[in-house]
């Protein structure tokens, strides 16, 4: 006779990790102690996840899930015209609310250990598929009257996104960071950025917020795409 199906098994995995991990830290934390704190057989975990690393992975795009809601939740309730630093600004007090990105992000090697080192090279084409919708979100803003249209919507993607790579990398090459200097130097770059950018008006902020929930929501659909173990 079959065993029963464990209810959510996959989100009880997930969960078990992201709170060992932060109790502990990821690299003293193996299958089986996730297995033990989800109250399943570690053969169970691997039917769901093949191994250590897809777990983190899977916690992590769960994370990343759940800070775009989170932004995008504040875009909706934000009364008037949201424009880049303020996206910027909701962004990172999305992430610095969540224990776990904040420590990918800050660089907190106790929590991730060498993940903080190892980014390059897992999986980041899913970064170059969010900068080429960045390029129809920039022109949407541009035809709102947000950005400065005399800049090539490539130009401005370019820019954002070696600032986003830059950040997710900077643990690994300039050391940890603290929640006051990230938050510093990202409200620095968006308002920079957004100066510099802004545009001649009249600005459209209807149109801006419609371009921004739209960005937000082809994302959420990504990563949920991601999340989906078929």
């Amino acid at each position: 006779m079959p065993r029963p199906l464990v209810p959510d098994r996959r989100g009880r995995i997930l969960d078990a990790a992201r709170a060992l991990m932060l109790e502990r830290g990821w690299s003293r934390t193996t299958v089986a102690d996730v297995a033990a704190r989800a109250g399943i057989g570690k053969g169970a975990v691997y039917l769901e996840l093949p191994g250590k690393a897809a777990i983190l992975d899977a916690v992590l795009r769960r994370s990343t899930r759940a800070l775009t809601a989170e932004v995008h939740r504040r875009v909706v309730d934000a009364p008037g015209l949201v424009d880049l630093p303020a996206v910027y600004r909701f962004g990172v007090d999305a992430l610095l609310g969540d224990p776990l990105m904040r420590a990918l992000y800050l660089g907190d090697d106790g929590v991730l250990g060498d993940h903080v080192r190892d980014l390059s090279g897992s999986g980041e084409d899913r970064y170059r598929h969010r900068f080429g919708w960045l390029g129809a979100y920039v022109a949407r803003l541009q035809d709102a009257g947000v950005l400065d249209d005399a800049v090539a919507p490539d130009t401005v993607v370019r820019v954002l996104a070696l600032f986003t790579v830059g950040l997710v990398h900077a643990p690994g090459t300039l050391g940890a960071t603290t929640d006051e200097q990230l938050r510093d130097a990202v409200t620095l770059f968006a308002g920079v950025v957004g100066r510099g950018l802004q545009g001649a008006g009249p600005v459209d902020a209807a149109a801006a917020r419609a371009a921004q929930l739209d960005l937000l929501a082809r994302l959420d659909h990504q990563l949920e795409l991601l999340e989906d173990p078929a």
